[in-house]
This record gives C-alpha cells, structure tokens and sequence, in this order.
C-alpha cells in the first residue's frame, strides 16, 4: 500500500509549482512504508514545504509520530519554523520546537566570565548546581534528589506549543518576562513537540544522539528524520567524530598534570598525557620540512586507558545537564583530551580512522611545537550515517544536489532507497551559465598570467553586467582568492565585500541591504552557501563567477580516503567519489544562489574548462542554458545577447 491512497496532497497549502506533487509524493511514502527516500530538488522547486505536507498526510493520525528535522544553519531552520507555521493554520494541534544551543541565548553569560576560566558549559553547570542562576531555578525545583519542572514552567511551555512554533525568539522573549532560561524552555518545548528540529550533531554524533533520544523520550527505532541539505552529510558525520588535540592542549595539560589527575580521579590520566607529549615530540622530529605526518593509531593510545572511565569523564563534572548541548562541547584542554583519547579508543577498533600530525604555518615566529596539533579522523561516513538512518522509523534526505542519487546512497550507507531527482521548475531563458574553455586553474598551469587574467575575465563580467543586484564571485581557497585580488578588478559600480576566516554572516547581509555588492567569497563558505541572500522571496544575486573547481588539497588524510573508497567501491572510485563529485556539489550550491523565485533570472560564469567533463554532476538543467567562450570578447558578447534577449522581453 502506498501513501497516495490516503491524498498526500491534503495538507499542501498553496497551489504546486512544477514537480512539487512529486515530492509531496515521496515524502508522503516513504514516511507511510517506513522506509528511506533520497529526494534531489533544484532550488525553486519547495522542497521544504513539500516533504512536511507529505509526512502529515502519512503521520497526522498517528499520536506517537515524532519527526526530528536536522539543519545546518540558523537560516534554515528558519526556513521551517516559516513553514510550520503555515501548516499550523489547518493543522492547530501541530506542535514543534527548534532547538538552539545553551550558550547563544543564555541572558546571564556575562557574568559567567567572572565565576569560571574554563568555558562556559562549566561555568553553566556550576551556576546551577551552587543555585546560583536564577533562571534555571525558577523553573526547577529539587525535592528527594531529584530536579523536577515546576507547574507554573509547565503551565507556560503548554502556553507556547498551543500558539505556534516555539522559536529562539519566542523562549528569548518568554525568559524575558517570566525570569526563565531559554535554553530549558526550547528543551521542554521539545520533550512535548511532534516536530522538533536540531543542529545535525543531535542524531549524527555518537556521545550526543543517546542524550537527543533520552531527553525527547523516544527511541531512535520510533523516530522519524528530516535531513536538510543532505549533500553536507557525509562530511558532517567524519567532521563530528574527528578529535583535535593541539600542541598548546598538550602544554598546559602538562603544566597542570597534578591537578586534573586529583580533579578527574583517574589515575592513568596524568601517563596518558606524558605519553601523547611524547607522541607529539617524535612525531615533529619526522616531519622535517613537511606539513603533515601520518601517524599510527597505536601512537595515540596508550594500552592503558579505559574507554569506561572516558565516557564517565565526558560528563561527570556536568551531570546535572546532561543533554545534547553540553555533550557536544569540547571548551577546555581537559575536553579536548578526554574527547580525543575516546576517538583513538574507537579507532584502534577498525581501519575505517586515519591519524596525522598536522603544522600550521607560522604566525609571528612561533615555535613548532604551538603550530601542532594531532588529528583522528574517520573515513567511512557510511559507517557513521548509515546505523541511524537505518535504525530509524523513517527518514527523508533532501537537497538540491544529491545527484547522482545512486551514488549518494551509497556514501551514506544505504539500499534500496526510493529516490526523486527533479529538475528546475522555474522558466527557460531565465539563465545563461557560461563556460571558459581555455582557463583551468589546475596546479600545473597556475602562474601570474593566469591570475591576471582570471582578474580580467572577472572584471569584464562584473562591468558587462548591469550593477541591479549584488554579484557573488567564489574562490577554491583564501590563497587564490588573495592572488587574484591582486590585481585591480573593476567592480561596476559596485561596493566590495570580501570573506575572511572568521567573517559574520551579519557583516554580508548588513553590507548588501545598502545595495548592490561584488561579495568575494571561498566555495561552500559562510558568504557562498552558509545563507539565503533573498528579500521579498525574490534573491538579491544576479551574476556569480565561479573560479575553479574547488578540488580539496591532496593531504595524507584525503589521499587515504581515495585509496580507502577505491577499496570499497572499485579502482579509480575514491577520487571520483573523495574528489569529484563533493567538489562539484559545492558549485552547484554556488549556482543555486542565482534564483529563488520565478521571476528571478541572471547569468552563471565558471572560469575553468574542466566543468565541461562534469556536466553530468551538474546536472541537465544547467546543461541546457550552457554557452562554452574562449575569450574575453566572446564572453562580453554572450552576456551582453543575453541581456539584450531579456531586455527585450523575448525570453
């Protein structure tokens, strides 16, 4: 039986765009069968709004249904508070909570820096258990050794599930005026919500997803998932389970080696520390002039350490919070150390984990041994994602660049999974994507000339194209980026805006409200893909430049990776699938930035000759608005054709 019989479109509030039926569709099966479905839809075609309409249809009489929706960004989760309110029209007994860390909304955090120098998950957990933070007592009361919710909290968060969604903004406010920590407001909202969405760590990390599921109060078997902007998830999973511990760590920990074995009472932890110490020292005398320098996983795990007492350790001196938040911290070196000694406990176990010592470049004359840090990371994400995908009662993974779906799934650990890749449901003619068959900024063939004329191939778009809207111009690293700029490139009559390490996404969006900009960014960065530059549903970009393609740094930890994947998957795989297709993906992410609506349109510029080979990564929907150029002439008359087409209303 499938869900169709039950009108998945029953919930759907507005009239569909192009091929969104098709996702309410699958969404509303694979929910109903508990199974698991892959949907691949360009930006435009509502895929947000589609997938929850179709779990309602498959759900609504079910009174244990539980979906967890996991986002990346803040922006995002926006995207679905907008939407459950919308659905809540018809559906007011719909309840749902976003879930936001601890320490963004704490109103008492600056006096937490005078209480404790070791982070503020610790100075929380002390403020609470020496009574003196106000906001969470106001809401608890402890009687016979336990912590109960008072009824007046109680009252309050029943209050605020029967109005609407519960937000950041709404438990900012109500702690506001009730004197309650917004924090536990979000977590109690969430223990009584249907729907909940959390940061991807709540059901993807492994010390966190046992907390996520205590506190909601289901089992991972009886829970239905959401996964946002999927293509992130393979990195996500390897990058939540990899461990730091950097040469500084390891000098104080040394410096304080007494006091943490009385603080922790382990009596190994203070030979576990002299012993990565040493680890360290050796492995900088192998590095010689080199960056990096792959370790074995035995040199990071003294034969003495006890994974039962690192999990006691991950949360004993905050027990009184354990949730989801605060497993997921690592402030101090002393959680840095517990969290990578438990990483290398798991590591040991399989051939699935790699270990480097790293050195960043120097700044200011440093010594050696303050650039270092020790990394263990994994290499089979399908190991990580695959378990909770396949233990849960369902799950929906959506994205608009999961294709090829086949190979998606199969990073991610999974099979017979249902699939929909839908194109672009917005109109022909609205885009022009050109395609530089002569520059590559492939390694062999960087020189000056090559930045120079990049720096020219930019201006004349940037000066071609009418300054109407901001334009996005995106880099494969930070280094290139600096070289191009250089040189002097015309930014036609618009202002800059150039990403840095660091940058706030506050500083972009409160630059291009004052009007049009050429924002330098990096591929699958903050200003590139970390938010939606839209007002009115309509995107703020016109023209994006894509300069190369953004191929990762053949490190000892990637090249481990190809050759991992080659042994899974077949000789010549690993770099397709380590390389080509993650690469790719962040470009097409650049791409979708161009529209958001029907009536937006623009012109789509890459700079490198090899995205001619990847067209099918890309997809056919830029296939067909393609245009290959050869100069910066031909470049100039293709868009300004273009322009002239759309001026005369011919397309």
């Amino acid at each position: 039986m499938t869900a169709t019989a039950l009108d998945p479109m029953r919930y759907f509030p507005y009239d569909p765009r192009p091929y969104q039926d098709r996702a309410v569709i699958l969404s509303a099966d694979v929910f109903y069968n508990k199974t698991i479905g892959l949907l691949s839809a360009d930006c435009g075609v509502g895929k947000t709004i589609a997938v929850l309409s179709g779990y309602l249809a498959a759900r609504t009489d079910d009174p244990s249904a539980r979906l967890f929706v996991v986002t990346r960004t803040h922006s995002q989760t926006r995207v679905f508070e907008s939407e459950l309110e919308v659905l809540r029209r018809s559906n007011p007994d719909l309840t749902a909570t976003s879930l936001v860390s601890r320490s963004h909304m704490c109103p008492l955090r600056p006096e937490m820096e005078n209480i404790s120098s070791s982070g503020f998950m610790h100075a929380c957990s002390l403020m609470i258990r020496t009574g003196r933070c106000s906001n969470f007592w106001n809401m608890y009361s402890k009687g016979e050794g336990r912590v109960r919710l008072r009824d007046e909290a109680r009252a309050t968060i029943s209050e605020l599930l029967s109005h609407g969604v519960v937000t950041r903004s709404v438990a900012e406010e109500t702690s506001r005026e009730e004197g309650f920590c917004p924090y536990e407001i979000l977590k109690n909202s969430a223990r009584d919500s249907k729907i909940i969405i959390g940061p991807y760590a709540y059901l993807f990390q492994s010390r966190v997803r046992d907390a996520t599921l205590a506190f909601i109060g289901v089992t991972l078997s009886d829970l239905d998932i959401l996964v946002d902007e999927a293509h992130n998830l393979p990195d996500h999973v390897l990058d939540a389970e990899t461990a730091h511990l950097s040469g500084s760590d390891l000098m104080w920990l040394r410096d304080n080696r007494e006091s943490i074995v009385t603080t922790t009472t382990v009596s190994w932890i203070g030979e576990a520390i002299d012993f990565l110490w040493e680890t360290l020292m050796l492995g900088l005398d192998a590095l010689g002039r080199k960056s990096e320098h792959e370790l074995n996983k035995w040199d990071v795990l003294p034969r003495f350490v006890k994974e039962s007492d690192l999990r006691t350790l991950m949360v004993k001196s905050r027990e009184d919070m354990n949730d989801p938040d605060v497993l997921s911290s690592s402030e101090t070196p002393v959680d840095r150390l517990v969290a990578f000694l438990f990483a290398a406990s798991q590591a040991v176990k399989s051939e699935d984990w790699h270990v480097t010592l790293h050195l960043r470049p120097s700044r200011f004359d440093e010594p050696d041994v303050v650039r270092a840090t020790l990394t263990i990371r994994p290499l089979n994400a399908a190991a990580l994602a695959g378990p909770v995908l396949r233990s849960a009662r369902s799950a929906v993974l959506m994205s608009g660049t999961l294709r090829p779906t086949e190979h998606y799934a199969r990073l991610v650990g999974i099979t017979g999974a249902a699939s929909a890749e839908l194109a672009s449901p917005y109109p022909r003619g609205t885009r022009l994507v050109l395609i530089d068959r002569r520059l590559s900024t492939k390694y062999s063939e960087r020189t000056p000339g090559l930045w120079r004329a990049i720096a020219e191939r930019i201006s004349n778009a940037l000066m071609t194209m009418p300054a109407n809207k901001s334009a996005i111009i995106a880099f494969p690293s930070y280094a290139m980026m600096r070289e191009i700029l250089s040189y002097d490139i015309d930014l036609g009559f618009r202002a800059s805006i150039i990403e840095a390490p660091g940058s706030r996404l506050e500083t972009l969006t409160d630059a291009i409200q004052e009007g049009p900009h050429a924002i330098f960014s990096v591929y699958g960065g903050k200003f590139s893909e970390g938010i939606d530059l839209v007002e009115g549903g309509s995107s703020l970009i016109d023209l994006i430049v894509g300069v190369g393609v953004p191929f990762s740094p053949p490190t000892t930890y990637q090249l481990a990776l190809q050759k991992w994947l080659d042994n899974r998957f077949g000789k010549g795989m690993g770099y397709y699938y380590a390389e080509t297709i993650p690469s790719i993906r962040k470009v097409t992410q650049l791409i979708g930035r161009l529209r958001r609506s029907p009536k937006d349109w623009g012109i789509v510029v890459l700079l490198d000759r090899r995205f001619l080979k990847y067209l099918r990564i890309l997809g056919d929907d830029v296939a067909s608005d393609l245009w290959p150029f050869s100069t910066d002439g031909e470049l100039k008359e293709a868009m300004t054709q273009f322009l002239k087409i759309r001026e005369a209303g011919l397309l």
